[in-house]
């Protein structure tokens, strides 16, 4: 398998568009990203804690559902520059197994593909601390936009 990355270029207009979303909020930061592989990462900050001092559960969703979003996103778009919202991947199903928690320097998350088909995709990630221990592995199910209930504006169509 032939390991084909999106370039740095690609990945700084993406965070760009992250700009006044949930992801600009929690920090969250593309690394490195391919069809088979993307890395992210989200920084510790004291308003992402619960009242414990260790990262509030909902960031380590957040990290996981916006990677494995932008793994699924390779799949569904004609190439990674182009941006068409109606095959932007939705999450239609979400599984996740929380295994810790942690207070440490980041979280980073590592999506890979489990099955890539016509009409769903689904995703493996898993998030773990600064050190490498393994603190959640999430399951997505997506489909695109126009697939998956949503219209071009985000909006239901219900």
């Amino acid at each position: 398998m032939v390991l084909v990355s999106v370039s740095p270029e690609t990945i700084a207009r993406w965070q760009d568009a992250f700009r006044g979303t949930m992801m600009e909020l929690v920090g969250f930061t593309i690394v490195s990203a391919s069809k088979q592989l993307v890395l992210a990462e989200v920084p510790f900050k004291p308003e992402l804690r619960q009242v414990t001092g260790l990262f509030h559960a909902g960031v380590l969703l957040t990290l996981a559902d916006s990677t494995a979003t932008t793994l699924a996103n390779l799949h569904t778009q004609s190439a990674p520059e182009d941006f068409d919202p109606a095959r932007f991947p939705l999450t239609v199903q979400l599984n996740a197994n929380f295994i810790r928690n942690s207070e440490t320097s980041k979280l980073v998350a590592e999506s890979v593909p489990v099955h890539v088909g016509r009409r769903t995709i689904v995703v493996r990630t898993d998030v773990r601390d600064a050190g490498g221990r393994l603190l959640a592995t999430v399951t997505n199910t997506l489909v695109p936009a126009s697939d998956g209930g949503g219209n071009s504006t985000g909006q239901d169509r219900r």
